[in-house]
């Protein structure tokens, strides 16, 4: 009983250690099933539902290690990331991340990674999909690398790359390997184009396109042709 009573203290004190740390500039609360020490790398691995809240941002995972002279989070297994503050929320998801609480950048990859912004004052949700994100400002600002698929109600962006601002509510595309290419949908209207620059404004679901624009509308189902 007195030694699982001192494990119990231990945990404590070392919990609050790297917490308070944090402290001077905003709190960061980190939570799990059990805790491991790496004193030679001034680490702290938690395992079994491991939390992450800081802020407005909150990261979930199966595993998470943290260093505290650096801030970095290395997170393993399930890596959920949220957002939600007076501008929408925001949502990812891949099988590993990296993630520095004290600048808010990071990475998230595995899994085919997942981030879906949701527009203030709507249900309307966009998701965007590819092999790497990049995240800086938490998820305020992201870039997109390969094979990236941006999918909303009313048509899908294929790109290799793509850059999302979640304060001018904006998503930039542009030709590095491949032209980016638009579908979108019109009641009864089918529109494929591409361009060398793209950009979706997903608050009012408007697309710009510059250089080298091509295109085609398919129109079906008109009356009077069979």
């Amino acid at each position: 009983m007195i030694k699982n009573l001192f494990c119990v203290i231990i945990f404590l004190f070392c919990f609050s250690y790297f917490v308070v740390a944090e402290q001077q500039k905003e709190q960061t609360e980190i939570t799990g099933e059990s805790m491991t020490l790496k004193k030679n790398e001034n680490a702290v691995v938690f395992n079994g539902g491991a939390k992450v809240v800081r802020g407005d941002k909150t990261i979930k995972a199966d595993t998470m290690e943290y260093k505290k002279t650096t801030g970095l989070i290395n997170a393993y297994g399930n890596v959920k990331f949220f957002l939600n503050n007076k501008d929408g929320k925001v949502n990812a998801f891949a099988q590993n991340a990296i993630y520095n609480v004290n600048d808010y950048t990071g990475k998230l990859w595995g899994g085919k990674p997942l981030i879906e912004y949701t527009v203030k004052d709507s249900t309307e949700v966009i998701k965007l999909y590819a092999d790497n994100f990049y995240l800086e400002n938490g998820l305020e600002t992201a870039r997109a690398e390969n094979n990236v698929e941006i999918i909303s109600s009313s048509g899908t962006i294929f790109s290799d790359n793509a850059l999302i601002d979640k304060k001018s509510k904006t998503l930039y595309m542009h030709k590095d390997t491949k032209r980016p290419q638009v579908t979108a949908f019109q009641e009864d209207k089918k529109a494929i184009f591409e361009a060398d620059e793209i950009n979706m404004f997903y608050e009012t679901k408007t697309v710009t396109m510059n250089k080298n624009v091509k295109g085609k509308i398919i129109i079906e189902n008109i009356e009077g042709i069979q």
